[in-house]
């Protein structure tokens, strides 16, 4: 829907789903969702939903192993995929929040080089401009919201429609 392009756009401009929260909110409601279950869902998915964040970690972390020249077995990413997913959930709303995160998790698994601080400073200088996670997650976050208002019959339709 065009109407959710400002609020993808709000998102995408400020890197946070929770700057974008109020307008989200008008968003839903000119959708013709109900308050009572957006006041429920988009709080709960801005807090939980984060697949965007941890998908941005694991290609971050993985770029940074690759170019400091540090072998990654299947297992490896696969063995930061949880630690990333709990972490996203726990970050607050604020911009570039998740910058802590990539730099925390590879010098845990003892990547400390010289050339791992070079392609962490590489991760962040191309992805504050490139970020795509908050828009992903403002999206995710409306279409279950309208997709819980059709399911719970409170979904306007022809609100929707309009």
């Amino acid at each position: 829907s065009s109407k959710i392009a400002k609020v993808v756009v709000f998102g995408f401009s400020t890197n946070s789903s929770a700057a974008a929260f109020a307008e989200h909110q008008n968003m839903l409601d000119e959708l013709g969702c109900s308050q009572e279950i957006t006041s429920f869902v988009l709080p709960t998915g801005m807090t939980i939903n984060m697949n965007g964040t941890t998908v941005m970690h694991m290609f971050a972390v993985t770029f940074i192993a690759t170019a400091s020249g540090i072998d990654i077995t299947p297992g490896k990413p696969d063995h930061s995929c949880i630690p990333f997913h709990l972490c996203s959930n726990g970050l607050p709303g604020y911009p570039d929040r998740r910058y802590n995160s990539d730099r925390n998790h590879p010098s845990g698994m003892g990547w400390t080089s010289d050339l791992c601080m070079i392609a962490y400073a590489l991760v962040v200088a191309i992805n504050v401009r490139l970020d795509g996670t908050s828009s992903a997650n403002v999206i995710g976050d409306a279409t279950v919201n309208v997709i819980v208002n059709k399911k719970e019959n409170e979904l306007d339709v022809n609100k929707y429609n309009a």
